[in-house]
C-alpha cells in the first residue's frame, strides 16, 4: 500500500545533502567566520533579559524596523522569516498554485521543488554556455506562458555570475507577474537592485543573513517589498517562526555593519585570488563569480572528489543538465582555501 500521501509528494525526490566526514567544510556557501565573542556575549546578555516563557510576536517587528533601517526600505514593506527557503515558499503560496513558475537552467533547485510541492508546472529557460540569460528566449517564455511567478537569482546559483540590471529591468517590467530577485550573495557583488524596488510594485528582493552575516546555524532571511504586497505575504508566512534568540542575534549583527563589510571584503579578496591559482591548474575551467563560491569544470570530477575527501576536504558535487562535471567550492579562510588549492594539485 502506498504512503498516504499526494502524488505529487511521492514522485519528488526531495531535498539531500551528503555530509562525509571532513576537517575542511566548504560544500554550503557558510561564512568562514564564525561571530567574534563580544558579539556573542552581548547577544547572550540581551537574551537573558528576554522572557522565555513567552511567545514573541507573531511577526518580529523590532527586526523589521532594523532592517528597514540599515537598508534604507520601508518597515512595513520588509517580512522576516526563519530563513529565506521559508520565504521563498511563502511567495509560491502566495503567488503561485497549480499555476507557472517561470526561472532558469541551472539555477538554485528550491524554486523548483518549493514550485511543485503547490502543483505549479516549473517551466526553465537554459542559460547560454557561458551561463548569460537569453533575455530573448526568456521574455519570448513570459509572453508565451504567463507565468504567475518569477524566480531569478542575483549572483546565480551554483553559477556564481551576474545578470545585467537592464536584463533584469526589462523582465520586471514585462512581466505582469511577482519577480523574486533572489540577492543572496549580493554583499559579495557589491550590486543590488533595491535602488530600484521603489518603481516597481511587482518586485521582491530576498536576502539571507547566512551568508555575508556569518549567521547560517541563526536561520534569518528577508523579503523587501512594496508594502500592499508584504501585507500578502505576512498573511502566508507561518507566525511565531522567528524565535526570540534568532531575531535578538540579528539585531546585534545588524548593528555591526563594520564587522560584516571587513568580513566580506576577506572573502572578495581571498575568491579572486583562489580564482587565479586554480586558474593554473591546466585541466581545470574556472568560472568567474561574484559571489562567494567558485563553479569549476574537470574530466577528473570524481577523482578530485574523492581525493579532497580521503584528506578531509569536503566540496559539493553539483549535477544537472548544463553542469556536467562541475563541482563548486565555497571560499573559505585563507588557511583553508590553501588547503583546499593543495589538496587539489595533489588529486588532479
Amino acid at each position: 500500500m502506498p504512503v498516504p500521501v499526494r502524488s505529487t509528494i511521492r514522485k519528488l525526490k526531495g531535498y539531500h545533502l551528503d555530509q562525509p566526514a571532513h576537517r575542511i567544510k566548504l560544500n554550503q556557501n557558510e561564512s568562514p567566520y564564525d561571530l567574534p565573542e563580544p558579539l556573542k556575549q552581548e547577544v547572550l546578555r540581551r537574551l537573558a533579559l528576554a522572557p522565555w516563557n513567552r511567545y514573541p510576536l507573531p511577526f518580529p517587528q523590532d527586526l523589521q524596523e532594523k532592517i528597514a533601517q540599515a537598508e534604507g526600505w520601508k518597515s512595513d514593506g520588509v517580512v522576516v522569516a526563519a530563513g529565506s527557503n521559508l520565504l521563498i515558499q511563502a511567495i509560491i503560496v502566495a503567488g503561485a498554485v497549480d499555476g507557472k513558475i517561470l526561472t532558469v537552467n541551472p539555477t538554485f533547485s528550491l524554486y523548483g521543488l518549493e514550485g511543485e510541492l503547490l502543483g505549479n508546472k516549473i517551466i526553465a529557460v537554459p542559460l547560454e554556455k557561458d551561463f548569460s540569460l537569453p533575455v530573448e528566449r526568456f521574455l519570448g517564455a513570459i509572453r508565451k506562458h504567463k507565468p504567475q511567478l518569477i524566480f531569478l537569482p542575483n549572483p546565480n546559483a551554483p553559477t556564481g555570475n551576474l545578470f545585467p540590471e537592464e536584463v533584469l529591468l526589462e523582465i520586471i517590467r514585462t512581466s505582469k507577474s511577482l519577480v523574486v530577485i533572489d540577492e543572496a550573495y549580493c554583499h559579495f557583488a557589491r550590486y543590488s537592485l533595491l535602488p530600484r524596488l521603489a518603481k516597481f510594485p511587482n518586485l521582491i528582493l530576498v536576502r539571507t543573513l547566512s551568508k555575508a552575516f556569518s549567521l547560517g546555524g541563526v536561520r534569518v532571511g528577508y523579503a523587501m517589498t512594496a508594502p500592499s504586497v508584504a501585507k500578502e505575504l505576512h498573511k502566508v508566512v507561518l507566525p511565531f517562526n522567528v524565535n526570540a534568540f534568532s531575531a535578538i542575534t540579528a539585531e546585534v549583527v545588524l548593528q555591526n555593519p563594520d564587522y560584516v563589510e571587513q568580513r566580506v571584503q576577506e572573502v572578495i579578496t581571498e575568491r579572486e585570488w583562489l580564482f587565479q591559482e586554480m586558474k593554473k591548474i591546466s585541466h581545470l575551467k574556472v568560472y568567474p563569480s561574484q559571489a562567494n563560491y567558485l563553479l569549476f569544470r574537470s574530466p577528473k570530477v570524481k577523482q578530485i572528489f574523492a581525493g579532497l575527501i580521503k584528506q578531509g576536504i569536503l566540496i559539493r558535487q553539483i549535477t544537472g543538465k548544463g553542469l556536467e562535471h562541475s563541482l563548486r567550492v565555497t571560499i573559505g579562510s585563507p588557511d583553508e582555501n590553501r588547503a583546499f588549492l593543495t589538496a587539489l594539485k595533489s588529486v588532479s
